[in-house]
């Protein structure tokens, strides 16, 4: 009976493992708690070991920077890779691609020094032209379990579509406010 409750319960236990829990974070509080807000385009990656993790390590060309310090380019690592032809997948980390460009929340690390999108996918957005020719950022809904912050309980996380002159105003006016 044991072994037939642990045939059972397995695919259960495989399920919940793939899942990641996410807090929700608004636009404002990214802005907030980001070390840096860029606009970039990704020029080449590397995979690295750090322990027991693989860390992809991604070069981004920064075209306009809101917050952080000035540089050219940043590096921006997220969870996964492969390494000597092992790989390891997170759930929940955003998929950046080669040639894409991002405006991006990132936030450093003070213990490691890496570079992160801050709330794993929720930070990162897609940058495409319009018909119009204006720049338009996206993100899709995550489907990772996210939990309000104020109250623990699961909420759903929606996608965000906007101009990026409506996210600069924005960042700026959250900055204005916390005086920096």
């Amino acid at each position: 009976m044991r072994r037939y409750m642990q045939v059972l319960l397995l695919p259960l236990a495989l399920v919940v493992c793939r899942a990641a829990t996410l807090e929700k974070l608004t636009l404002d509080e990214m802005v907030q708690q980001s070390t840096a807000i860029v606009r970039g385009k990704v020029v080449g990656s590397r995979a690295s070991e750090r322990g027991p993790l693989v860390y992809t390590h991604w070069r981004i060309q920064v075209s306009e920077r809101w917050k952080g310090e000035s540089g050219s380019q940043v590096e921006v690592v997220t969870p996964g890779g492969t390494v000597n032809g092992a790989r390891q997948v997170f759930p929940g980390v955003p998929a950046l691609a080669e040639g894409a460009e991002y405006v991006m929340f990132l936030w450093t690390a003070k213990t490691s020094k890496l570079t992160h999108v801050i709330g794993l996918s929720q930070g990162l957005f897609d940058l495409k032209m319009d018909g119009s020719g204006s720049p338009m950022l996206s993100r899709p809904a995550s489907t990772e379990i996210m939990l309000d912050p104020k109250t623990g309980r699961q909420v759903d996380d929606e996608p965000v579509r906007m101009r990026l002159s409506e996210l600069s105003s924005r960042i700026q006016r959250v900055l204005g406010s916390a005086g920096r």
